[in-house]
């Protein structure tokens, strides 16, 4: 299974998301050791201060996760999990509303191979996502 050469990246994730993470993460353990804060500011500094440094290790981590787009095929990746599709076997893609419940319903891709097994992808695909995949694959509107 050759890839080709890498032909686009239609959706990556956490490219700079993690420095986004990051500054909000030391601005708060920033306001606890300069600042003169009592112990309610302490608690509330280093709670937040630990959930955006969370956040951002998490987006470190995982920033490669996305659409590959090649010269023969695509690789999903996500968490780190490197899945590679050729154009030959894919028979269609689709976009499908999330079927958790969130707040906002994004459409993620849904992809049906010629073997009839379906591959849910876990992101949102925008309008660019999809046509830079159309280019190559087959797109049902739904």
């Amino acid at each position: 299974m050759e890839l080709g050469k890498l032909h686009s990246d239609t959706y990556r994730r956490g490219i700079k998301l993690g420095l986004f993470f990051i500054l909000p993460a030391v601005i708060c353990f920033g306001l606890i050791i300069f600042a003169d804060v009592g112990r309610l500011g302490m608690q509330i500094g280093l709670i937040g201060g630990i959930f955006y440094t969370v956040l951002a290790i998490i987006e470190f981590v995982f920033r490669k996760d996305g659409l590959y787009l090649y010269e023969n095929g695509l690789a999903l990746v996500h968490f780190n999990k490197k899945q590679v599709l050729m154009y030959a076997d894919i028979r269609y893609f689709t976009i499908a509303s999330t079927s958790i419940i969130s707040f906002r319903k994004s459409p993620h891709i849904v992809i049906r191979l010629k073997n009839e097994k379906i591959i849910k992808g876990f992101f949102e695909m925008n309008q660019f996502s999809v046509n830079e995949l159309s280019n190559k694959v087959i797109y049902l509107q739904s």
